[in-house]
Formats: structure tokens, sequence, C-alpha cells
């Protein structure tokens, strides 16, 4: 991808209400903070990104430290903005998810400079364009009730797979598994719909243990990160015990995470996410270091708005990954990106350049780099915002 000519960078938080609380081990929240990046090039084409704020859990950084590190960047007139895919690998070793807004605006940008979708970017070898891209339906913390009616919707609305947060109360979290596949075998067929289990590293290794035999009995394919990260000793006591497969999930970020989760046996499969990773090319790194070493590999996202579903749709198509989270947008209220569809549980990529998406944001309204970003509360987008 040649296209430079950076001459404006602006960036900003908005908040995105929920209609539905997001909760699971790690969070509880009713909105989403997003910070978004816009990049203007020398021939007009912008590009837009956004990326989780309230997401610490995974990506060890706020919102405010992702304006913080985005107001430290040098101003649009310095030299070093020549190489926008170096900057953006430089402040990924500070700050991935401030790397992944800055990577993904100026790819967009200079996409839709080319005339070309921005997934036919990552991989020139694909010349076709990609039918529709398989997602999850989420399932959060809730009673068995509220999971079953949630997992009922997802199979009439055509999911083929649905993952279900756990790592809570064990007991709650085996009625809630129960009433799930329960519910999706009476309205798809039995075992149709596939099952995963997502514990975000909530549960002791002894209980962990002992909730992948109920997790077997339900025909669950896969359990993410069982137990807390950053001991893979008890990740790997956790897999070898295990009646499902194991999956690492906060524990692996980037290829050489990926490749100590293998040397540890500690995983049968890996979930990543550009947020952690920091840039494409580190992404499509630790895909390669996955694949290098026999894990399965799966593609996910923070729950996010419609321009992070895009990105990640995106990557999915050029990275030529088959199993990814592209919906996080599922539960919002109101969103500020529209010109990204789901139908029949698959993501249609947009056919126009770039991203393909269009983002209701004032960019005049946003913060140029290298301006500290004010201290105040989550922008709340315009009920009749304007479209650029």
């Amino acid at each position: 991808m040649t296209p430079s000519g950076v001459v404006e960078v602006r960036y900003g938080v908005i908040g995105l209400p929920l209609r539905l609380k997001l909760r699971h081990h790690s969070v509880d929240t009713v909105e989403l903070t997003e910070v978004f990046v816009r990049v203007r090039l020398a021939d007009g084409h912008t590009g837009w990104a956004e990326t989780r704020g309230n997401g610490a859990y995974a990506t060890h950084h706020t919102a405010d430290d992702i304006a913080a590190a985005l107001a430290a960047l040098p101003p649009v007139t310095d030299p070093v903005w020549a190489g926008p895919a170096a900057l953006a690998d430089g402040l990924a070793a500070h700050c991935p998810p401030a790397a992944a807004l800055l990577d993904i605006a100026w790819r967009d940008a200079s996409a839709r400079s080319l005339g070309l979708p921005l997934w036919a970017t990552l991989n020139p070898s694909h010349t076709r364009p990609p039918g529709p891209l398989p997602t999850h339906a989420p399932i959060g913390f809730g009673t068995a009730a509220q999971a079953a009616a949630l997992a009922t919707a997802a199979a009439r609305a055509g999911f083929g797979r649905v993952k279900v947060r756990v790592g809570g109360d064990p007991g709650l979290d085996r009625a809630r598994i129960a009433a799930v596949r329960e519910a999706v075998d009476r309205v798809a067929g039995s075992g149709t719909v596939a099952l995963a289990a997502d514990a975000n590293g909530g549960w002791a290794p002894d209980t962990a243990i002992a909730a992948t035999r109920w997790l077997a009995d339900h025909g669950v394919a896969w359990l993410e990160q069982p137990v807390a990260p950053g001991d893979l000793v008890r990740l790997a006591a956790v897999r070898a015990a295990s009646r499902v497969p194991v999956w690492a999930d906060e524990s692996v970020r980037d290829a050489a995470s990926v490749h100590a989760v293998a040397d540890a046996g500690a995983a049968d499969g890996v979930h990543l996410k550009l947020e952690k990773a920091g840039t494409v090319a580190a992404l499509a790194a630790a895909f390669d270091a996955a694949r290098s070493r026999g894990l399965d590999v799966g593609l996910g996202q923070m729950d996010c708005g419609r321009l992070g579903c895009a990105t990640t749709a995106h990557l999915a198509a050029g990275l030529g990954v088959e199993v990814a989270e592209l919906w996080g947008c599922a539960h919002l209220a109101h969103d500020v990106t529209e010109g990204i569809d789901l139908r029949d549980g698959a993501v249609r990529l947009p056919e126009a350049a770039g991203l393909g998406v269009r983002v209701s944001v004032d960019p005049e309204g946003l913060t140029p780099v290298g301006t500290p970003l004010p201290v105040a509360a989550p922008v709340q987008p315009p009920d009749r915002a304007r479209t650029f």
C-alpha cells in the first residue's frame, strides 16, 4: 500500500450506549467507550478507526491511556508522518490499541485512495470478493432463561455459532450452558449450532477442570481462557485434563506469546485481536505463528461499534480466517457508523473502497494529534448526526 501524504490526524472519545448491559467476569457496563481516529490524506481521502477504551481487561489500556498516546504523537508536519506504518509500529510498543487506530485509519484512507476495499490490500492474491462471513452470536452473563431467549433468537436469525460468557458461579454457568444448548437444538436441530464458552480468566484451575466435564457433556466446541492469564503452567494443566479443546485469549497478544503458549502445551487454539497485537502486520505474524505451530486460530474483537466490526470483517477476509467474531455492535442502542450489514448470522462486507462504511462524526469536534484531549465525559453521539 503506497499512498501516504498524511495531512491531518484527529482523535476523540465517544460513548455508545447499550440497550443490553455488557456483563462478564471482567466488565459490567451500559456503554461502550470508543476512541475514534480520523486520518486525511493530501488527495482528500479520509480514513477512520475505532477501538474500545473501557476494555482494559483485555488490552490493559483505558481510553485515557489511548488518548494520551495519540496526544503524544508529533504533529502531522513532522517528517515521521511520511511513514505512518513505521509510526504505528513504534506506537505499538507501549500502546497497542492506539497503534491499531492509527494503522487502520491510515489503511482505510489509503485503500480509498487506491479505489480498493481494505481486505484486497492485505493479500493481493485475493482477487475474488469474499462471500458472507459467519460470526458468533454473543451471550453475556444473566439468568438461564435470559440466555435461552438470546440463544433462541440467535438460532432463528441463522447463527451457526453461539459463544456464552462463563467464569462466574459454575452452577449458574452450567445452567445457562444447558439452557442455551436446549434452545438452539430446539430451533435448529440437535448439534447444528456450535457452542463455545469464554471464561475470560474467571475460574480457578480446579473449578475450570471440573467445568470442562459438563461443558463436554453439552457439546461445547472449545473453552476460551478458563484461568487467569499470566500462568501458562496452570492453563496447560487445565488443557491436559480437559475433554474440551482449550483456547488462549488474554494470554496471547503477538507472535512471541503464541509461541510461548505452544511451547508450554497450554492451548489447542488461540483467539487473536488487533487491539492486542497493535498493527495489522503484528496480527498477521501472530496468525502465521499459530498456524505454524498447529494451533486452531480465531479472530476476535472487543465489543464495539460498526466501524470496529467492519475492520475485523476486512481483516478476516484479507487474512483468510474462518472463525471470527465480527458483530460486537449487537447490543448497541445507538451508533455513529452505518454501511455494514448482518444477515443470517453472517456479515456482508460493503462493496465500497476502504472499510466501505460511513461515520457520522464531525471531525471538527475531534482533537488534532499533538494536542492533549481535554479531560471530560465521553461525548454522546447526536440523535441526528452529520455524515461525512
